[in-house]
């Protein structure tokens, strides 16, 4: 009985709420309590000086909430009075709080003060700093009426779409603002990854059961699996943007650039390879395995140091308390965002090693194909007696070869580096463009496991490996000349190669990428 009395009871009083919320003049948000409100002979509420008309305030029973906002401008501050934003969570301070940049000569008592971020949770909440001195302009005022302004966007927030406080130190007044476009950006991009992720994933397997894998294979699977951690961090930071902080916030960050500049490295190491295999250059001594060995130590070395390099140095800058907050070159890893500050920072450690590493394997991959090309005219007076089936044969295989080295280079990424320097230097890039660069960028995945795994010979040599483990090896090795057998244009194009004295003989890579 006693149980039936208290579940009565709160549901008036959830019942009072509601009536008094559905007829009240404003926001219930906006609303304050003025039960100790003087009622006056016309009706209107006096609170705390405060006179709030019949029109102003609602009445349910012993609640009384008045609509101060319709009355008195109202900013949000983050937090309540004496306290400051600091990992997401609201500490006490014993700052003085005051009004930044006002557009009026108004203080803190001109204002009704609302307390809390109120971004909905598909929002991302932006930090402005009126402190950063890059070319990404932060500045905000607070106008007579209670919205925020940001000049170099010219948008006003109104106060259930921005809070200010001191955030993080307790020496300048900045500000959160609730942002819908660059969320659902982030979303359809993670939606992209996701989807990419598992091919990536078997990529990598695919190649790891295959009998015998050459220096080709490796390059992939190096570049495939740390693509595939660059996007696992990627998706997690996009994902929960506003669960993230501090230390945490810094290190997915700084996990997420590292995984993404090694992919970057391995990348550019495949069109190193595929360059090699046609510039002539004398390989390492030993045996056929041994010069492979060796080569990919090499290119270990080179893609995980190199890398390992950066991520050293953006970690000292994020950490080094030598290093002011706003100067151009601190990376601001954890400052309001689990990655680089917009701006030259952004620019300087991400896009420009990209853009290098780019531009690097685009002039490899230009000398490369006239190589391929001048191989081929040489070699057309020894097939031009052979079948139309040959020659159509050879054009399908060179189109595919040039396909690979065009996608290892990741064209995807170039148009990244433009829709940033567009939005960066010019203004707010429209939404569907950052959706179908996102997407298409996201998607890459997809497409090296359909052109790197989706091949013949390579369901042959997946068959072979299957027979090894089921304990068959008289139909593995019935297998081997089939799976290791090159095309007969591939083979013209191997020969070719292997008898030019400018080429040197490398038929692991050339029967790979031919095949």
């Amino acid at each position: 009985m006693c149980h039936v009395k208290y579940a009565s009871a709160f549901s008036l009083l959830l019942l009072q709420i509601k009536v008094c919320a559905a007829s009240l003049p404003c926001d219930l948000e906006f609303g304050t309590s003025i039960e100790n409100g003087v009622l006056q002979e016309d009706n209107s509420i006096i609170n705390d000086g405060i006179k709030y008309t019949l029109n102003n305030y609602q009445r349910s029973g012993n609640i009384t909430i008045g609509c101060i906002c319709n009355i008195k401008s109202c900013a949000r501050k983050c937090c309540d009075v004496g306290k400051f934003l600091q990992n997401k969570t609201c500490v006490p301070t014993t700052r003085a709080f005051f009004i930044p940049n006002s557009r009026s000569n108004y203080d803190v008592d001109h204002y009704h003060f609302v307390y809390g971020s109120k971004c909905k949770p598909a929002q991302l909440k932006l930090l402005l700093d009126p402190r950063n001195n890059s070319d990404f302009n932060e500045q905000f005022l607070l106008t007579k009426s209670g919205e925020l302004f940001v000049p170099s966007s010219n948008v006003h927030y109104s106060p259930s779409e921005y809070c200010i406080d001191y955030i993080e130190e307790e020496d300048e007044i900045q500000a959160l603002i609730c942002e819908n476009d660059t969320s659902k950006g982030y979303k359809h991009s993670a939606k992209g990854m996701i989807i990419s992720m598992p091919f990536l994933l078997l990529t990598f397997l695919v190649y790891a059961v295959l009998p015998d894998r050459n220096l080709h294979g490796k390059c992939l699977m190096c570049y495939v699996i740390t693509l595939f951690g660059a996007y696992a961090f990627l998706v997690f930071i996009q994902l929960y943007p506003n669960d993230l902080a501090g230390a945490n916030c810094k290190t997915l960050g700084i996990l997420c650039f590292f995984f993404f500049t090694v992919s970057f490295f391995w990348m550019n190491v495949m069109s190193i390879d595929i360059w090699w295999a046609f510039s002539g250059l004398r390989g390492f001594s030993g045996s056929r395995k041994e010069a492979e060995r060796k080569r990919f130590i090499l290119y270990c070395g080179y893609a995980w140091g190199v890398s390992l390099l950066l991520t050293t140095i953006v970690i000292g800058f994020t950490v080094s308390e030598n290093v002011e907050k706003n100067v151009w070159y601190n990376p601001g890893m954890g400052d309001g965002q689990c990655w680089f500050r917009d701006g030259v920072p952004t620019l300087l450690y991400f896009y420009v090693p990209m853009a290098t590493i780019i531009v690097v394997n685009i002039t490899l991959f230009a000398v490369t194909a006239c190589k391929i090309k001048r191989v081929q005219q040489d070699t057309a007076m020894l097939r031009k007696d052979e079948s139309k089936k040959h020659s159509y044969e050879n054009d399908k295989q060179r189109f595919n070869l040039y396909l690979k080295l065009m996608l290892a280079m990741g064209v995807n990424w170039a148009m990244e580096i433009v829709s940033w320097i567009v939005d960066w230097q010019i203004g707010r890039v429209p939404p569907p463009v950052w959706y179908l660069t996102d997407f298409c960028n996201a998607l890459y995945g997809v497409f090296v496991f359909f052109i790197f795994v989706f091949k013949r010979n390579i369901w042959k040599l997946l068959k072979r490996r299957y027979y090894m483990i089921m304990g068959k090896p008289h139909l593995a090795r019935s297998m081997t000349q089939t799976a290791y057998s090159p095309r007969t244009t591939g083979s013209s194009l191997n020969h070719t190669v292997s008898t030019d004295k400018n080429f040197v003989t490398d038929s692991s890579v050339l029967t790979s990428e031919v095949s």
